[in-house]
């Protein structure tokens, strides 16, 4: 699937979770989506700052994107020190991503 048509898809999906995430309180608040026709670091880690741990990976693999998780709450994961700028990190606190980088 091309990445344009990808990014369609996702960004259909996150107003459809938006909306419904309008009607009351939801833990699920749909997929990030990014513009993949720029370099990964131009195309929106913030995107998927506010999703759940469970949404956040599968929008992730959705778009093809390699990720991890380096914090969750109080307990810091030992990672590898290369720099992928392709790879997303991810921080969570109480199910939620809280911030969300490439490298």
């Amino acid at each position: 699937m091309s990445r344009r048509v990808l990014a369609l898809t996702l960004a259909g999906a996150l107003a459809v979770g938006t909306l419904a995430a309008c009607g009351g309180d939801s833990d699920e608040r749909g997929v990030a989506t990014s513009d993949r026709t720029g370099t990964p670091q131009d195309s929106g880690a913030e995107a998927y700052v506010g999703l759940t741990k469970k949404a956040a990976i599968a929008a992730a693999e959705a778009a093809g994107v390699t990720w991890r998780i380096t914090r969750e709450d109080d307990e810091q994961f030992l990672v590898t020190q290369d720099y992928d700028p392709e790879r997303l990190n991810f921080e969570i606190d109480d199910g939620t991503v809280t911030k969300s980088t490439y490298g």
